[in-house]
């Protein structure tokens, strides 16, 4: 195995994490082009264990240039109460079109 087929398989690992963690599927669904999802929960076990991603996320935020840097908070429900909420027959869990996705800032701890 060549150093950038290492890189390539990471970068395919990475895709595959986040690919599971922007749909909330679980592993089996993980779609064959990113690998085995049997593998690929195994490989994310392993370095969450070995505190891999921490240190991938202190890197992140360590990094002086943060213009390629930008985190989207508009999945994460606020009080009903908070400024700007509408008033109606509108619960956090739903939109006026319907359901949304729940998404959790914690999904990284599979």
């Amino acid at each position: 195995m060549s150093l950038g087929s290492i890189a390539y398989d990471n970068r395919l690992f990475i895709n595959a994490v986040f690919w599971i963690l922007r749909t909330g599927a679980p592993w089996r669904d993980l779609p064959p082009d990113y690998g085995d999802w049997k593998n690929t929960h195994r490989r994310f076990c392993r370095w969450r264990d070995k505190g891999i991603w921490e240190g991938l996320l202190e890197q992140l935020i360590f990094e002086p240039d943060f213009e390629w840097l930008m985190i989207d908070a508009s999945h994460i429900k606020v009080h009903p109460h908070a400024a700007g909420a509408e008033g109606g027959n509108q619960d956090m869990g739903r939109t006026k079109g319907g359901s949304i996705p729940e998404y959790r800032a914690n999904q990284i701890l599979l």
